[in-house]
C-alpha cells in the first residue's frame, strides 16, 4: 500500500529534524550535550558491529549537512554507523561534522575533491554493516525510513538494491500542500506503471535511485562504482546491479530531495538531454563489457529503446510509445542470473 504523508505531517517531521539539529550550529563551540543520540565527548566507536551503514558523501554542503545528519541519527529500530566523507569541501562542511558529538559518526576526508564515485567506494570499504544506504548530504530522511529500508532487501535474497518514493523540497525544506499533492500523484501514476524495471531503467533512466539501498554482497560480487564518471555514478551501478539482481520498491515517502542552486539537476543546461547521452555513453560501454547486450537487448533492440528515452526526454510521449511498440514484440535475453 502506497503510505502518503499529509501536508502537516510531513511538516512536523521536518521540524522535529531541524530542531533536533538546531545545537550544532556553532562549530567552534565545546558542548556538553547534543543532538539526537549524542554521545558528549565520546571518540571511540560504538561497541556493536552495526546492521547498516549509511554513506554520506559531501561537498560544500555547510549549509545543510546537519540536518541531513539529525535525520540519520534520529532513525529508530536500526543499528546504525554514519560515513561521512568530505570531498575536499572548502567550506567548512568537515568542521560541522566534527562539531556533533555521537559516536555513530565517521568522518573521511578528500585532500582534494575526487568525485562521488571516489567516495562511494570510499564508504563502502571503511563500512562495517551488512546494508549499505546513501543518504545525500543536503537531503533527509523521514522516522522509520531505514528500518523500512533494511526489511524491503531482507524479503529475498535476490534483493541487491532497494528504493523508496520521494518528494522534492524547495532550499528551505519546505513544500506547500498543492505541490505535495502534485508530486504524489505524479508518482503514483508512474511508479505504478513501472513493471519491467530493466526496461524502465533504459528508457527513463535512475527510476531506483531515492535512498538506494545496497546489499554489500551484491556491491563486492559487481564491483566498485566508476570513479570516471562526473554524474550518472548510481544509474552505470543499477544497471550492473540488475544484470542479476532484483530491485525491492518500497511503496512509501521516506526520502526528501532539496532543489537548489548547487544541485546537479539545477546547475546543468538541458539537464534531461545530458542526462540522455549519458546513459547512452554508459551502455555504450556496457555494451563492449558485457558480451554486446546490455540488460539482455543486443546493439539494434538497444537502439531502439534508447530512441524512445530521447523522445521520453523531449517530452514526446506518443513517439516514444510509436518507437517502443515494435520492440515490445523482441524478447531480450534471458538474465544472468547470480551464482
Amino acid at each position: 500500500m502506497h503510505r502518503i504523508p499529509s501536508h502537516s505531517e510531513l511538516l512536523q517531521h521536518i521540524r522535529s529534524i531541524e530542531d533536533a539539529a538546531a545545537p550544532w550550529r556553532d562549530p567552534g563551540q565545546t558542548r556538553t550535550s547534543g543532538g539526537p543520540g549524542s554521545r558528549a565527548g565520546t571518540t571511540t566507536d560504538p561497541p556493536t558491529l552495526p546492521q547498516v551503514t549509511v554513506s554520506m558523501p559531501a561537498y560544500r554542503s555547510g549549509e545543510f549537512i546537519r540536518v541531513a545528519i539529525a535525520s540519520v541519527l534520529l532513525q529508530q529500530g536500526v543499528d546504525l554507523e554514519l560515513i561521512v566523507v568530505d570531498d575536499g569541501s572548502p567550506d567548512g562542511t568537515a568542521d560541522i561534522v566534527r562539531s556533533i558529538p555521537d559516536a555513530r559518526i565517521r568522518l573521511i576526508r578528500n585532500a582534494k575533491r575526487m568525485g562521488i564515485g571516489h567516495c562511494h567506494n570510499l564508504a563502502v570499504a571503511a563500512s562495517r554493516a551488512p546494508v549499505i544506504i546513501h543518504v545525500d548530504s543536503d537531503d533527509l530522511i523521514l522516522p522509520g525510513a531505514l528500518s523500512a529500508m533494511v526489511q524491503a532487501l531482507a524479503r529475498s535474497s535476490r534483493n541487491g538494491q532497494a528504493y523508496c518514493d520521494f518528494v522534492h523540497l524547495d532550499k528551505a525544506a519546505r513544500i506547500t500542500p498543492e505541490e505535495l499533492h502534485r508530486q504524489v500523484a505524479f508518482l503514483s501514476r508512474h511508479r505504478k506503471g513501472l513493471t519491467d524495471i530493466r526496461r524502465a531503467l533504459l528508457v527513463h533512466g535512475m527510476v531506483v535511485g531515492h535512498l538506494r539501498t545496497y546489499r554489500r554482497s551484491a556491491l563486492e560480487e559487481v564491483g566498485p562504482f566508476d570513479e570516471t564518471l562526473r554524474y550518472g555514478v548510481d544509474y552505470e551501478m543499477a544497471l550492473r546491479l540488475a544484470e542479476c539482481y532484483e530491485f525491492e520498491r518500497v511503496p512509501r515517502v521516506l526520502y526528501c530531495q532539496r532543489v537548489h542552486g548547487d544541485n546537479t539537476q539545477a546547475t546543468l543546461r538541458m539537464a534531461p538531454i545530458r542526462f540522455w547521452w549519458n546513459r547512452v555513453r554508459i551502455c555504450r560501454r556496457h555494451l563492449r563489457r558485457r558480451e554486446g547486450a546490455v540488460l539482455g537487448y543486443r546493439r539494434l533492440e538497444l537502439a531502439g529503446v534508447l530512441a524512445s528515452s530521447l523522445a521520453h526526454a523531449l517530452e514526446i510521449p506518443k513517439l516514444a510509445k510509436g518507437i517502443l511498440r515494435p520492440l515490445a514484440r523482441m524478447a531480450p535475453l534471458p538474465r544472468r542470473d547470480r551464482p
